[in-house]
């Protein structure tokens, strides 16, 4: 059966605009080049094309989080790098919701605070806690903050 004209040309238009979505998203969004899994440090290894790796632990991608080491180790890139695979899992994920996703978890923001805790500055060492953060009232004797 011969395609109608109309479907040719609706058909050409769609594929041209699909086109131009994926060059726009391969270009924006990050893309996954390589993606090993670490056994010892339980963390899959992805490096991306823009020359930036991450090591993400299994702990801070909730669908990994019961796998096993064995399942977790089948990971392969998707196409143009815009995925992750886990065959044995049936588990696809988008590699810029994952980079998204893990920097905004619970676990991460946790992690930040615990680190964050131990660090001080200056000014949280020579203060006691109760005044870190508090504005300062405008010192009248020197002359500030009075109406003119």
């Amino acid at each position: 059966m011969a395609m109608h004209d109309w479907v040719k040309r609706e058909l050409r238009a769609n594929f041209v605009r699909a086109a131009r979505a994926g060059r726009h998203a391969a270009r924006a969004g990050p893309r996954a080049a390589r993606a090993a899994y670490g056994a010892r440090d339980k963390a899959p290894h992805i490096e991306l094309t823009n020359g930036v790796s991450l090591t993400v632990p299994v702990k801070l991608i909730p669908s990994l989080k019961r796998a096993t080491p064995s399942d977790v180790g089948s990971l392969k890139v998707l196409g143009r790098g815009c995925g992750l695979h886990w065959e044995s899992l049936d588990i696809d994920l988008s590699v810029s919701a994952l980079v998204s996703s893990v920097f905004e978890a619970p676990e991460w923001m946790a992690e930040l605070g615990r680190v964050g805790r131990r660090q001080s500055s200056e000014a949280k060492r020579s203060r006691p806690a109760r005044t870190v953060g508090k504005v300062r009232a405008p010192d009248r004797a020197a002359g500030d903050g009075e109406a003119r």
